[in-house]
């Protein structure tokens, strides 16, 4: 016999999965290696053409420091 709250839970539970987006693209893909379609996706998971911000954000803090480190510093006295 089960409890009402946890057949409310179950319920939710299952929901929030069917929903959710990644366990819908391991299902396609699964379905699709099953039946042995060609995969909708491209190999690489994304379709990012140019330089991620990540890449930006490194040659940014490289162009600083470089400017920083080649700067005349004042003579000591």
């Amino acid at each position: 016999m089960k409890f009402p709250g946890f057949a409310l839970f179950e319920a939710w539970a299952v929901e929030k999965l069917i929903r959710s987006p990644t366990f819908n693209r391991t299902v396609h893909k699964a379905y699709r290696k099953i039946n042995k379609l060609e995969p909708m996706e491209p190999e690489n998971g994304l379709q990012r053409t140019g330089p991620s911000v990540l890449d930006h954000f490194k040659d940014e803090v490289r162009s600083q420091f470089r400017e920083l480190t080649w700067q005349k510093r004042p003579p000591k006295q």
